[in-house]
């Protein structure tokens, strides 16, 4: 069993049953024995407290009572400078140029995509005659076909998932 003190100030007292300073000077003005230095005897305070506290609403508002959980001031100021490192980390590595904007990559993107399918359909316009000329074909009967062929590939590129590109498609 924990040894008790015999006396403390009313700060320590306030904190060992779980009020504030300024309740415990109230509780004083209401009969809480006080000695003549100002202290308060723990054992008679404690005993006061019992007997004229209502249980309900005892330990509001003191330090942190020892069955409480959560996270402690040290803890949450580490946290914070934990934080505080990262965006630092974010903002110089902005500044350097190593991080973009989503929206930015997302267009930059999609208008490469759209620039290389372009590129590939007027690959077709291009190659069919000269494709027909070389196997003596029909021009637009090559054209078509070569045109269908491309479209499908593209479908196909375009319905693929983003990790599968190195399977070589």
């Amino acid at each position: 069993m924990t040894k008790l003190n015999t006396s403390e100030t009313k700060t320590a007292f306030a904190t060992r049953v779980g009020l504030t300073k300024g309740r415990i000077s109230q509780l004083v003005a209401e009969g809480l024995p006080v000695r003549s230095d100002g202290q308060i005897d723990v054992a008679l305070g404690l005993a006061w407290i019992e007997d004229n506290l209502d249980p309900s609403r005892r330990n509001k508002g003191g330090t942190v009572a020892p069955a409480r959980s959560g996270i402690t001031l040290a803890e949450a100021k580490r946290m914070h400078e934990i934080v505080k490192v990262q965006r630092a980390k974010l903002a110089f590595e902005r500044e350097q140029g190593q991080l973009i904007e989503t929206v930015a990559a997302t267009r930059t993107v999609f208008a490469r995509a759209r620039a290389e399918r372009d590129a590939h359909m007027a690959w077709v316009q291009r190659t069919a005659p000269l494709l027909a000329a070389e196997v003596g074909a029909d021009p637009r009967a090559t054209f078509a076909a070569l045109d269908r062929m491309m479209r499908e590939h593209l479908e196909y590129l375009a319905d693929m998932p983003l990790g599968s590109f190195g399977d070589g498609a």
